[in-house]
């Protein structure tokens, strides 16, 4: 009897890996400019390596605490927390600091519709996409009716890149974070 069980268990564990690597998968894109244009509007479909630059800058200044974009401390008895000098999304970032002393970056915006709302997640996590993939970063996104979540992640050392849209009242928010590595 013993020797039917463990090979189903086996069995069971390898279907759900593959399962789960199914969720998850590398992406490969390469970055291309094109521009198209609609009612004297332009529409710009690839990153400047200015804007990688900064989101690269932004992972880098994980190791000190992203000591180098901190402005003034928010005055906060229940939380080490500072507003900053870089902003991915919206008009507010702060970084704040957890009881483990490790640093997250954290950016969020309010937006009116749900179109509006795709629209800008989807535009973000292009750019995100265009930036990291070139250095074997994986994405994992995952959409219900009322968000969108995409995680970026490159192995147990490096922080992880959270971009997420939920509704919230009558409205919605999308957030930008770079929080401690998975392995921490």
């Amino acid at each position: 009897m013993k020797n039917y069980i463990i090979p189903s268990i086996v069995a069971f564990i390898l279907v759900i890996a593959f399962i789960l690597a199914g969720c998850t998968s590398k992406t490969n894109q390469t970055t291309t400019t094109t521009t198209t244009t609609t009612t004297n509007q332009s529409v710009k479909t690839a990153v400047t390596p200015d804007e990688c630059s900064t989101i690269n800058n932004l992972i880098n200044g994980y190791e000190s605490g992203f000591n180098s974009i901190k402005t003034d401390k928010v005055n906060n008895q229940f939380t080490n927390q500072w507003r900053t000098n870089t902003h991915i999304i919206g008009a507010t970032c702060t970084v704040t600091l957890n009881k483990s002393e490790q640093a997250s970056y954290q950016c969020q915006t309010p937006v009116n519709t749900q179109t509006q709302t795709v629209k800008s997640h989807q535009k973000l996590a292009k750019k995100l996409r265009q930036c990291l993939t070139t250095t074997g970063w994986f994405e994992s996104q995952k959409e219900t009716a009322s968000s969108i979540y995409s995680t970026f992640v490159l192995d147990t050392k490096t922080p992880v890149i959270t971009l997420s849209t939920n509704q919230e009242g009558n409205g919605f928010t999308t957030r930008f974070e770079i929080a401690p590595p998975l392995g921490l």
